[in-house]
């Protein structure tokens, strides 16, 4: 399969699955995949257990951003299992029903950019034992699970009083400090994440106004504060 087809079955051996899914894949930016985050949180409320296995950092391996990590975590508050393995370079998405061999890493330049492929094996045939059985000797006696640490307490900003026409605003994904505007209230990087699926109802993370936590949209970018405060 190519890399649309390997994609399209990744995406339903998360959504298909009832038991179990281990996703390993050495490099991670799950933080750019909202799609995916989005199906391993569905995965996670369906009490399916997900295992997340990465490359352990080395000089050689750049680890997760910051907005990565926070993501990573909150996903293990959710219930899902971190662990790292020195050296991977095996990609493999395995569940009850299927298991996916693929070039493909969970990281936004291996889904829009590169050139991959990938083959997918059910469950009964030979193969897939086999995968099985490589995972249980090659990968599973040398992953280290990653201790969940509840996030520390968000930046908070001082509770001065709003102007009414404001021009300091914050991307409602990451929270990097940007111009205040509504209509755009994302940073060019994450807009132009969003701008591929284009949904405005989708929640991001912080006001746009103030940064503080808050379930924001394209569509509903402020909290209720700020919009009260700007109106």
């Amino acid at each position: 399969m190519g890399k649309v087809d390997t994609v399209r079955r990744l995406h339903g051996l998360i959504d298909e699955a009832q038991e179990h899914v281990t996703l390993i894949s050495p490099y991670v930016s799950i933080e750019k995949l909202r799609d995916i985050e989005r199906k391993i949180r569905q995965a996670l409320e369906r009490e399916v257990a997900v295992t997340l296995v990465i490359r352990e950092g080395d000089e050689s391996t750049r680890g997760p951003s910051q907005q990565g990590v926070e993501l990573l975590v909150s996903l293990m508050q959710a219930g899902m299992r971190l662990f790292v393995v020195r050296d991977l370079h095996a990609k493999l998405y395995c569940s009850e029903r299927h298991a996916l061999i693929t070039s493909l890493n969970l990281i936004e330049s291996s889904f829009n950019n590169s050139i991959e492929v990938g083959i997918c094996i059910s469950a009964g045939r030979a193969e897939y034992v086999r995968i099985s059985e490589f995972i249980e000797s090659e990968i599973t006696p040398h992953r280290k699970e990653v201790p969940f640490k509840p996030a520390t307490e968000p930046r908070r900003r001082s509770a001065t009083p709003v102007p009414r026409h404001a021009t300091q605003g914050f991307c409602i994904r990451c929270r990097d400090a940007i111009g205040f505007n509504p209509e755009r209230p994302y940073c060019d990087s994450d807009f132009n994440v969003w701008r591929r699926y284009s949904d405005p109802t989708y929640e991001d993370n912080h006001c746009h106004h103030c940064g503080m936590d808050f379930a924001a949209s394209k569509n509903k970018p402020l909290c209720r504060k700020c919009y009260g405060m700007l109106r």
